[in-house]
């Protein structure tokens, strides 16, 4: 089969146009959803502690910019929740797929005790599900607590 110089170039051409094409990408733009939920999911059980950011102790801000990190985010960087519900990088998504951002607007108290949903974060698997750390990396559905703090979903846009 002979291939012409015009059919190498279109080919040439459709391929780098494929490859800049997000294909229903959550998470970080670029990157897989299974593989940012498998990498999330390989947390699971390590404890919490405030400002940890290792295989032993994680908080929050720090397991997202592992999972993150892990799986390829371009120009990704540390930062506390605060600043990354600032971060014009998350882009704000109202259709949520695994591997997104879960974010709260608001804390919640419920039965006497304060839940500081504000300043948390976490990683959306899908089926109404997210990683998080509460006392170790863990798996909970939005709803109760989770649900009154009025969550929003993010992706990493970075490109």
């Amino acid at each position: 089969m002979k291939i012409t110089k015009q059919k190498l170039i279109v080919t040439i051409l459709l391929a780098i146009l494929i490859a800049f094409i997000p294909l229903g990408a959550a998470a970080p733009v670029g990157t897989s959803e299974n593989a940012t939920v498998e990498t999330a999911n390989s947390w699971l059980g390590v404890k919490e502690v405030h400002g940890g950011n290792n295989t032993t102790a994680i908080d929050c801000s720090h397991l997202v910019y592992q999972v993150y990190e892990k799986v390829g985010a371009k120009s990704i960087f540390f930062q506390k929740v605060p600043d990354m519900k600032k971060n014009t990088d998350y882009v704000n998504t109202s259709s949520p797929a695994p591997g997104d951002v879960i974010f709260w607007q608001k804390d919640v108290t419920q039965n006497g005790k304060t839940y500081w949903l504000a300043a948390h974060v976490g990683i959306y698997i899908g089926n109404n599900q997210f990683i998080h750390p509460d006392h170790v990396v863990t798996i909970d559905n939005i709803t109760g607590v989770y649900a009154e703090g009025m969550p929003y979903f993010a992706k990493w846009s970075h490109t």
